[in-house]
């Protein structure tokens, strides 16, 4: 992945570089977790989450690295760190 802004300001590729392997992430109406990487730009700090693994991943008593369920209030995302 590319960050394109810190790309086009010093005129040259800049990669994310993978910050963490396999976030729990819950979004939408899912009751449970997805495993996801966290990358992020070494220059801006600009981060994406993406590789969402097919499964969900039910566990109670799990705590998630980020929220972005549906159940959030206002719609605001969390970091559930």
């Amino acid at each position: 992945m590319i960050c394109v802004d810190c790309s086009v300001r010093e005129e040259k590729v800049v990669f994310l570089v993978l910050k963490k392997a396999g976030v729990k992430v819950k979004y939408g109406q899912y009751e449970g977790y997805f495993r996801a990487d966290l990358w992020e730009c070494p220059m801006c700090g600009c981060q994406v989450i993406a590789g969402f693994g097919d499964a969900e991943v039910f566990d109670p008593d799990a705590r998630v690295d980020y929220d972005f369920s549906e159940k959030e209030a206002e719609g605001k995302a969390v970091a559930a760190r």
